[in-house]
């Protein structure tokens, strides 16, 4: 069975497109993607997104199957269907790798920008007349809120295979466990419920100290345990209400 070769088939582009006497800027220019992208293909760094193999291959005169292919078919000679749907089942996978990758390393860039601001808020707050007691106690939420969005933002992974056919409620993966009743998890739902779980986490570690300090600010370390634990409430149940929302929305 052909496996796709990103190399083989970035050469090959590479290759059509000097046929045509195109530079990368000016392919970009017809398919309206950025030169950077097509020197990526060129590369095998990475493949094109499904949507766009029909319009390369109209551009550089070969069909979408030798483009996948990576060579010059002879017409004469008929690919078996099987190998054609492989092919098309390979650049759909790859496809969906690379928009996976890409989403990770946006949460990633968003994870540290987060802790830099959390850093920041913190130097400001020891600066100022904020209580200890109040400083220590949105350190620690911050804190825990932190580790817990570094694991979802760097370690959390797809679903085994075996949860896109059975209705499953619980996950465990490393230090994170989930259990819903009534919300199967699958791969179609995993990666929203996983963003509400980023974006929430984030959001707290950041707007925790904030709202301690203005606590502190309008009406001192009374307000602040006054509503802390109403702000804790409503975080869980607005948390859980989304997470149900989003997981039942593409289950």
């Amino acid at each position: 069975m052909y496996q796709l070769d990103n190399e083989k088939f970035g050469k090959f582009l590479c290759e059509l497109r000097k046929e045509k006497s195109f530079t990368q800027k000016q392919l970009a220019e017809k398919l309206f993607v950025s030169d950077k992208t097509v020197s990526k293909w060129e590369r095998g760094a990475s493949i094109p997104n499904v949507v766009l193999l029909i319009p390369i291959a109209e551009v550089l005169g070969v069909t979408v199957t030798e483009l996948l292919k990576g060579e010059r078919i002879d017409t004469k000679k008929d690919m078996d269907a099987g190998e054609v749907e492989h092919l098309v089942v390979s650049s759909l996978d790859l496809s969906v790798r690379d928009m996976i990758k890409r989403r990770k390393r946006i949460w990633i860039i968003s994870y540290l920008i987060c802790l830099l601001i959390v850093l920041a808020e913190f130097i400001l707050f020891t600066l100022s007349s904020m209580t200890s007691e109040l400083l220590r106690d949105s350190l620690i939420t911050s804190g825990v809120m932190l580790i817990f969005a570094a694991w979802l933002c760097f370690f959390a992974k797809e679903l085994p295979a075996y949860y896109d056919g059975n209705k499953i409620n619980f996950v465990s993966q490393g230090i994170f466990r989930i259990h819903m009743a009534g919300l199967s998890f699958n791969n179609a739902n995993w990666i929203h419920v996983l963003n509400v779980f980023r974006v929430v986490s984030l959001g707290v570690a950041i707007l925790t100290p904030a709202f301690c300090y203005a606590c502190f600010l309008i009406g001192g370390k009374a307000l602040w345990i006054e509503l802390r634990t109403y702000a804790v409430w409503v975080t869980v149940f607005m948390t859980l209400a989304i997470t149900y929302y989003v997981g039942k929305k593409y289950e």
